[in-house]
């Protein structure tokens, strides 16, 4: 493939990333923050609850760009998808590498199918019906885990996607 195909996929990967990850820090550090000065505990869980849903979109389509560009990253950088499945590229400092920030990437994909489809909404459910009751607490507190444990899984990938980049697999 052509440089300028490379060229374009790594722009492309970065946006993803940078959108996906800048969506997250804005959730964890901003939003929910911000929300919790609020007095009215229902306008608080709807204000998450509608942020969140829009914010689901975003990710999936960011996490969906991600996987498709970083497969053409590879391709580009001379890596053809066959050498994937020959043992000696997975011994080598970058194979090891590419492999960490592979698992991190399936378990991101498990933590947020779980996160958005089970944990967020159930948390949602709670606290619009009684914001005070124990499982609204127990649920909000359990999303906000999962929110937090993504974002250093993808600040952790985020890192070996630069020392990948960089060529610096030990």
């Amino acid at each position: 493939m052509s440089a300028s195909v490379y060229a374009v996929s790594i722009i492309v990967h970065i946006l993803a990333a940078a959108t996906w990850i800048g969506g997250m820090l804005f959730m964890i550090f901003s939003l929910i923050p911000a929300v919790r000065r609020l007095d009215d505990f229902q306008l608080r869980a709807r204000l998450i609850r509608e942020t969140g849903i829009r914010f689901r979109l975003v990710g999936w389509i960011s996490l969906a760009v991600l996987f498709v560009s970083g497969l053409t990253n590879l391709a580009t950088r001379g890596i053809p998808h066959a050498a994937l499945l020959h043992p000696p590229f997975w011994n080598s400092g970058y194979g090891r590498m590419l492999a960490a920030k592979i698992i991190i990437f399936l378990i991101i994909l498990a933590i947020s199918a779980i996160h958005d489809w089970r944990i967020g909404p159930r948390a949602s459910a709670a606290s619009l019906l009684d914001a005070h009751a124990p499982e609204a607490i127990r649920a909000r507190r359990l999303a906000s885990q999962f929110g937090r444990l993504n974002l250093l899984l993808a600040l952790a990938m985020l890192t070996l996607g630069v020392l990948l980049s960089r060529g610096l697999t030990g």
